[in-house]
């Protein structure tokens, strides 16, 4: 990955922007539901993006490096 500060950043931008859409879909319940609810959900949303781009990320990494060659100990 070449920058995660910036991918990071981007994660968050993206779960500002989730909030609305989960606040709208959890406006259907039948009962109230809290306020923060729709953060968390948005959060966990996110939070589960980010661990499937890091698996793709590390799977992909995996896959283009070379076999480990064992180096001779320093004499």
């Amino acid at each position: 990955m070449a920058n995660p500060i910036l991918v990071s950043s981007g994660v968050t931008v993206t779960a500002a922007s989730v909030v609305p859409a989960v606040e709208w879909v959890l406006s259907g319940c039948p009962h109230p539901v809290p306020e923060s609810v729709s953060a968390l959900v948005a959060g966990a949303i996110v939070a589960l993006a980010h661990v499937g781009i890091n698996w793709l990320n590390a799977r992909a990494a995996k896959a283009g490096a070379p076999a480990a060659v064992p180096t001779p100990p320093a004499q």
